[in-house]
């Protein structure tokens, strides 16, 4: 895949995590912050699996990062369950990063 592209998806990605903690209205923030993620998929779809695999890490730590209260997510089993989405967001996203690595040691080599 071309740097520019990768670069472009994870400069979405970035954006998409601003969004999230700077628009005021919790609503458009988290459904900004979707669409943003939605569209860093787009940029890399079919091109490179560990990229989608590091921006999937990335949507669910954000998930993970709302407050209980928030107008989409109400709840004591959400409270509960947070960290374990935090931490599997976590996972996933080293996951890609070390199926990215893998990919870009073995073209090196070529």
């Amino acid at each position: 895949m071309k740097p520019g592209i990768r670069r472009t998806a994870y400069l979405i990605s970035a954006l998409a995590v601003v969004c999230f903690f700077t628009l005021p209205d919790p609503n458009l923030a988290i459904i900004g912050a979707l669409l943003l993620q939605t569209l860093a998929y787009i940029v890399v779809a079919g091109r490179s699996t560990p990229d989608g695999i590091v921006l999937t890490g990335v949507t669910i730590v954000l998930l993970g990062l709302l407050p209980a209260d928030h107008p989409l997510i109400r709840g004591d089993f959400f409270e509960t369950i947070r960290l374990w989405i935090i931490l599997t967001g976590v996972l996933v996203g080293l996951a890609g990063m070390l199926l990215l690595g893998g990919q870009l040691r073995s073209r090196s080599h070529r």
